[in-house]
């Protein structure tokens, strides 16, 4: 039987099943009262419990209340998908990225076409098309298959989801991981330097806004490996001055796993002192910690500064810091387990990805071990 949660000041009914992956499925029921969401709750206890309700579809799972057929159009069943989806258990962020590839797809294919019609060779021909990014593709894939499957619960469309797959030609066996070195970074802040430096003598920049605050966002990436929406969240309020633990998620702010998240910092010396600094520069307590909130305009800052200093560096974004922070601590002989925890990892198989980059540091690491023997 399903359970009613609170996590923050929304409610939730979590389904169990083992068969499952994940075997546990929340679904938002979007409500801060809790009166009204033990109404919601018992209503999805009730139609679970007659086989009416699939929690991990989040849909309705008889075909009769489906107000949709085989003859459906394309755009009809992906606006029913995106509203059904929005309200279940999407966040906006989620909603909005998803949309946007599930919209671009419709062009694609074809708004009027069945959605009967459909085979893996539509889905794949948008997925694997010409200048995509191998990474783009992986990203576009996790957004069409999960669609693929509903349909095909529902009866609309079948097809074997298998085949719904990224083309692995060898001229895109890229590795997907950037890495930024302490060499690129320390080049990329003294151009942020000189290039602040010269538009402020044009006119250009202000001495009171400027993009030096660059500087300090590179140097909590990296150490930090918070993901960019984590960072631009955090406000005074996000810190425990006197521990100093890190709170990620709040009431305006659901983290990737929808459950808050705390970060110690109390022993990580750059990073407390950097935090320190930021806080005192804070106006209130719902002051940004950075200034800013707009996580896409923040990136396009970032990458501006990227090209001028590192322009052979194309694969380098924001999020190559979190890589840079994961590799780094594994570099340094950080257990595994431990780094996975100070990334947030759901699963140390993540984590693993990252060492398994680091091979060329085993014969070094295996070498020195071994050195003793050396007559």
């Amino acid at each position: 039987m399903p359970t009613l949660l609170k996590q923050g000041n929304y409610y939730y009914s979590q389904f169990y099943n083992s068969d499952k992956k994940p075997q546990r499925k929340r679904i938002a029921l979007k409500t801060t009262y809790k009166s009204v969401a033990l109404q919601l709750h018992r209503k999805l206890e009730k139609k679970h419990a007659l086989g009416l309700f699939d929690a991990w579809s989040g849909f309705d799972a008889t075909a009769s209340d489906l107000p949709l057929s085989k003859n459906s159009r394309l755009g009809d069943v992906l606006s029913y998908y995106i509203s059904q989806k929005s309200k279940q258990d999407w966040r906006d962020r989620t909603t909005k990225d998803t949309t946007y590839v599930l919209r671009a797809f419709e062009r694609v294919a074809g708004s009027e076409k069945p959605i009967s019609c459909l085979c893996a060779t539509n889905f794949n021909d948008y997925i694997n098309r010409d200048s995509i990014a191998f990474a783009t593709r992986h990203s576009d894939r996790t957004k069409l298959k999960p669609f693929a499957k509903w349909c095909v619960t529902h009866k609309l469309l079948r097809m074997n989801l298998a085949d719904v797959k990224v083309y692995n030609f060898q001229q895109e066996q890229k590795e997907v991981v950037s890495y930024v070195t302490h060499s690129e970074i320390a080049t990329l802040k003294q151009v942020i330097r000189d290039k602040v430096a010269a538009d402020i003598a044009r006119g250009y920049q202000s001495k009171n806004r400027n993009a030096l605050w660059l500087i300090d966002l590179i140097d909590w990436q990296r150490w930090s490996g918070m993901r960019i929406s984590e960072t631009l969240s955090l406000t005074p309020r996000s810190f425990n001055t006197e521990t100093w633990d890190i709170t990620i998620g709040s009431a305006t702010f659901t983290t990737k796993s929808k459950r808050k998240q705390v970060l110690p910092i109390g022993r990580v010396k750059p990073l407390r002192e950097l935090a320190e600094r930021l806080l005192n520069e804070c106006a209130t307590l719902d002051t940004p910690l950075f200034g800013h909130s707009d996580s896409k305009r923040t990136s396009r800052t970032f990458k501006k500064y990227v090209r001028l200093a590192l322009p052979e560096r194309e694969d380098i974004h924001l999020h190559s810091l979190r890589h840079t922070c994961c590799i780094e601590l594994l570099r340094n002989g950080v257990p595994i387990y431990t780094v996975q925890r100070w990334m947030r990892h759901s699963s140390v198989q993540t984590t693993q990805n990252y060492a398994d980059l680091l091979n060329s540091d085993v014969g070094e690491q295996v070498g020195r071990a071994f050195i003793q023997f050396l007559p």
